[in-house]
């Protein structure tokens, strides 16, 4: 059996006002392309379809188009919610996309046998998928008690609880049957790209699994979330395929990539990276105020996305750089001062004393540039407002 492993679309991402999505597109076309040619037998999405829980018409076609791909090159397929996903969103058109051959688990449900799955596949052979979308904490809780787990407990620690769930799907794992886990999460060990938001809190807290936590049954778990290509686990075997495009600059560099699994009932499975060529390649140059137009000049022929730190002395404002750099590098979507040095070295760059919307306009200023004066307003009064509720 061949099953292709895939995970981390982002599908409507936005990268400093640039779309993504017709990148992702592209992508997501190339890894239907593999699914032939490789002769897969299934796919398996491990969560993050989209990028933000009410994803664009463009970001929801581009998906759609790729399970339509699959459709129709005869591939079935099982797909996860991520973190990034409306579990709701894609539960509402889960009855729709089982009709062209991918069946969603998007949230748990009472009977945990709704998110075993098991694929009837055209060899005669079966394919038993356990399948856990991700789950915050808060999502964990209602969750156990929605199956009778003791929710009171279950609040101390998310890793006995997501223990609960896992152990649950195991028991679902049949004799006759490959057996795979799905589930979009951070495991133990698990090296990020540096653009996962939030994945600094999964990786330094509480918030992660341990390997020895996987059902011994899983001949192979599949995994999303993190968005560097890696392996976690030896047994059961447990991988992350990683992001299918450079999503941001902390990816630049990072070749990407698909599983292939190849596996029986009843024997290890064999995992082959199958390299991506799509997408625009992203890099960063850090250079110093005087070498901005040498540098840039060298760079004449890139034609990926590019962000450039210029280095300069503390307090030193560059009045026009911007338009500097956009004349030599037209591709380049952000255009920064070295703030990492500056943050140490000047005690009002520092954060700690900003207000909430001095947060904000720093956020948006290090992402987008200049913060708007009308968003601006409106966060200020949504966290004034916020703080005469919370006083009152």
């Amino acid at each position: 059996m061949r099953v292709l492993h895939t995970a981390d679309f982002h599908a409507g991402r936005n990268l400093r006002g640039f779309d993504r999505t017709p990148e992702i597109h592209e992508a997501l076309t190339e890894i239907a392309a593999l699914a032939r040619s490789e002769r897969a037998d299934a796919v398996l999405v491990a969560g993050d379809l989209f990028d933000t829980a009410n994803p664009s018409a463009d970001a929801e076609a581009a998906v759609f188009d790729f399970f339509l791909q699959l459709r129709d090159a005869g591939i079935p397929g099982i797909a996860i919610a991520g973190n990034h996903d409306s579990a709701a969103r894609l539960d509402s058109v889960a009855g729709l996309l089982g009709w062209v051959g991918i069946q969603v688990v998007a949230q748990p449900t009472s009977n945990p046998a709704g998110m075993v799955r098991t694929l009837e596949l055209k060899n005669g052979e079966k394919l038993t998928v356990g399948a856990l979308p991700y789950l915050s904490e808060r999502r964990l809780v209602k969750a156990a008690d929605l199956m009778g787990g003791d929710v009171g407990a279950w609040r101390q620690k998310y890793r006995e609880g997501m223990g609960f769930f896992l152990r649950r799907l195991g028991e679902g794992f049949r004799a006759d049957s490959v057996n795979m886990l799905m589930a979009h999460a951070t495991m133990d060990g698990a090296k990020p790209s540096g653009s996962e938001r939030s994945m600094q809190f999964d990786l330094t807290n509480s918030y992660t699994l341990s390997g020895l936590q996987l059902p011994p049954g899983a001949q192979y778990v599949a995994l999303g979330h993190v968005h560097k290509p890696q392996q976690v686990s030896d047994a059961p075997l447990a991988c992350y395929p990683g992001s299918i495009i450079q999503l941001d600059f902390g990816e630049g560099g990072e070749k990407k990539q698909v599983n292939l699994v190849e596996v029986e009932a009843g024997r290890p499975a064999r995992v082959h990276a199958l390299p991506l060529a799509s997408g625009r390649e992203l890099r960063t140059l850090r250079v110093d105020m005087d070498q901005v137009e040498s540098r840039l000049e060298a760079l004449k022929g890139f034609t990926g996305l590019l962000k450039v730190v210029v280095r300069a002395p503390a307090g030193t404002t560059l009045p026009g750089l911007k338009d500097r750099v956009l004349r030599l590098a037209p591709t380049a979507l952000a255009v920064d001062l070295d703030a990492v040095q500056e943050d140490l070295a000047l005690p009002e760059l520092k954060r700690e004393g900003l207000s909430l919307t001095e947060l904000y306009e720093r956020y948006w200023q290090e992402k987008r540039g200049e913060l708007p004066d009308d968003l601006r307003a409106a966060f200020k009064d949504a966290d004034e407002r916020a703080r005469i509720e919370v006083e009152a």
